[in-house]
């Protein structure tokens, strides 16, 4: 028998099945509610005797591999992984992987870490008053806590160190856990968490692959996570997706920002809620989702900064061609937990009625500004004209000129030709104080406009710089040192909703790049930065003007590729290289 007969023989489906789907006898068959779409009458049919499922619905069905396939968004060798780990059959590895020991060491580091802090918050003394703000402040339930494994790392230097060397783990396989930090000095390790509620990160197997941790010391950073690991990429994980997946199927996947969200929407019994988790959404990310759902639903903090971060998905995840609409948290409430708390009939009714996107822009643009003033209407219909040039259903355009001229006051014809893109508001005015302010003030830059750039950013509001930082990569910076403060900024700024702390965020740096920031920071700016129009246009020519460079450089190595391709008369090489050339030449024009 091969491995893989053995494997199915052994797994039961409908003890398999049972795990995702509450299933009753059916005569010799067994039955339940669909968890690949919506029905309230169950017509989702599992046989024990065929080891096969059927839904008469929607029409999935196959074996007991294809069910954890489907459900948990994974290949045929996740799956036979997965149930063979279950089974206890070992498998015959083709080719040994020399990463898996160490993999399977940081896994158990991982476990035992968070078992001991759950231990700690649960049952231990230290954790009292952090399991009284999770109950009484937070309103989490006990049932929840457990659920989600919470626990809690006390304001001590190396706890956990010490009890992971009691269980004869080594510090250097600790570390690469993430659990533990050396020392300043150099010399020895201290406990990477202190004073922090414990948030673990498990992955689709249920293996904890890393943790959150919440400070209860008002210390920055308000979240500490885990960094990049030999099992933790912060990219492309989905805090909450292991519980989430089933609800998502069928209900399509509702963002958060943070994990308390996930758990208080879990709690009151909305399952389909996962969280980025200190992380600006990524396009990996909505790649795993998209395994699962065709609809991404935006959930965001009710702030500035929370409309920002939707703006960034919304353009993410209509690249990734998934149906996107937004729930709007009434201005009232700081959050989704917020919002629960208070109302949660109200919370539950706008997760399962959100709104189109098309519908929020035009909220967020009316919210941001004053529509009752002309430059409060321009200021609207720049915003919306840029958002609704893209569409091409002119019933849909319809639509949100009679909204917006009937909101505005303004003559239909006017919100039409911006609306559609055939005229811009006051462009001619527009072109010249751009021109005015480019001649008076874009004379710094000179130096260099990526450390310009930096310079400004340093001290732009928040909202304004996270949104530049997302839109920049790594390879836009030529310098070793730029990029790596470009780096260390984008990761200190994005998801922050606290005021820019210059010194703090100096203080997490290298003695070069301290350097660095600091002398970036005392760059005579502050006549650009105190004028918001002003400080817009800098910006956006900066980030022009950089783009543009790293534009020239890849058209500069594609044409290299080009000629070497040529030499060895390899067309289709040629042919892929000049298309990408053409398209980046484009960008240029």
């Amino acid at each position: 028998m091969d491995q893989i007969s053995e494997v199915k023989q052994k797994a039961d489906i409908v003890e398999v099945i049972g795990n995702y789907v509450t299933l009753t006898k059916a005569g010799r068959n067994y039955k339940g509610l669909c968890p690949f779409h919506s029905e309230k009458t169950p017509s989702f049919m599992v046989s024990q005797e065929l080891q096969l499922y059927k839904c008469f619905g929607c029409g999935q069905g196959g074996d007991v591999f294809a069910f954890l396939q489907n459900i948990e968004g994974i290949d045929f060798a996740q799956a036979l992984e997965q149930l063979a780990e279950k089974t206890g059959v070992k498998l015959e590895r083709a080719q040994y992987d020399p990463e898996a020991g160490k993999k399977k060491l940081l896994f158990e580091i991982n476990h035992l870490t968070a078992e001991f802090y759950h231990y700690l918050l649960t049952r231990h003394p230290s954790g009292k008053n952090a399991l009284d703000y999770l109950k009484n402040k937070r309103k989490l339930s006990g049932e929840a806590v457990k659920e989600f494994k919470l626990g809690y790392a006390p304001e001590t230097w190396d706890t956990v160190y010490q009890f992971l060397l009691k269980k004869k783990y080594d510090p250097n396989d600790m570390a690469d856990a993430g659990v533990i930090v050396r020392k300043s000095s150099g010399q020895g390790y201290i406990d990477k968490y202190r004073g922090r509620i414990m948030f673990p990160f498990t992955g689709m197997d249920e293996k904890i692959v890393g943790f959150s941790g919440r400070t209860v010391l008002d210390r920055d950073p308000k979240y500490l996570n885990t960094g990049e690991t030999a099992i933790f990429h912060k990219s492309s994980f989905i805090y909450g997706l292991n519980k989430a997946k089933v609800a998502i199927k069928q209900s399509g996947a509702v963002f958060v920002e943070g994990p308390v969200d996930v758990i208080s929407a879990y709690q009151a019994g909305i399952r389909n809620v996962v969280a980025t988790s200190g992380t600006a959404l990524t396009a990996m990310q909505l790649k795993l989702i998209a395994r699962y759902t065709e609809d991404a639903i935006f959930c965001f903090d009710s702030d500035t900064a929370g409309a920002a971060a939707i703006q960034r998905a919304i353009e993410l995840a209509e690249k990734e061609d998934l149906n996107v609409k937004v729930v709007i948290v009434p201005d009232k409430y700081a959050d989704l937990d917020d919002y629960i708390k208070a109302d949660p009939q109200g919370a539950k009714a706008a997760i399962k009625n959100p709104v189109p996107v098309y519908d929020f822009f035009v909220a967020d643009a009316l919210k941001k500004n004053n529509k009752e003033s002309a430059l409060g209407k321009k200021k609207i219909m720049e915003e919306l004209g840029q958002k609704f040039s893209k569409v091409t259903s002119s019933v849909l355009l319809d639509h949100y000129i009679k909204l917006v001229s009937k909101e505005l006051n303004l003559d239909t014809e006017t919100v039409h030709g911006i609306l559609s893109g055939k005229s811009k508001p006051d462009a001619d005015n527009l072109s010249e104080e751009k021109d005015e302010i480019r001649n008076e003030g874009y004379t710094l830059s000179k130096r260099s406009p990526q450390e310009y750039l930096i310079a400004l950013l340093l001290k732009t509001p928040l909202d304004t710089a996270q949104s530049i930082l997302y839109k920049l990569a790594q390879k836009d910076f030529t310098n070793p040192v730029l990029q790596e403060i470009f780096t260390e900024l984008k990761e200190y700024n994005l998801g922050r909703k606290r005021k820019f702390d210059i010194k703090y965020f100096s203080n997490t740096l290298s003695e070069e790049n301290q350097n660095s920031v600091n002398e970036l920071y005392l760059w005579d700016v502050e006549h650009i930065t105190e004028e918001p129009r002003r400080l817009e246009i800098e910006l956006e020519t900066a980030f022009a003007r950089i783009k543009r460079e790293t534009a020239k450089k890849e058209l500069k190595e594609l044409t290299d590729k080009i000629k070497q391709a040529e030499l060895e008369k390899n067309t289709k090489l040629v042919g892929e290289l000049s298309e990408k050339f053409k398209n980046i030449s484009e960008r240029l024009l």
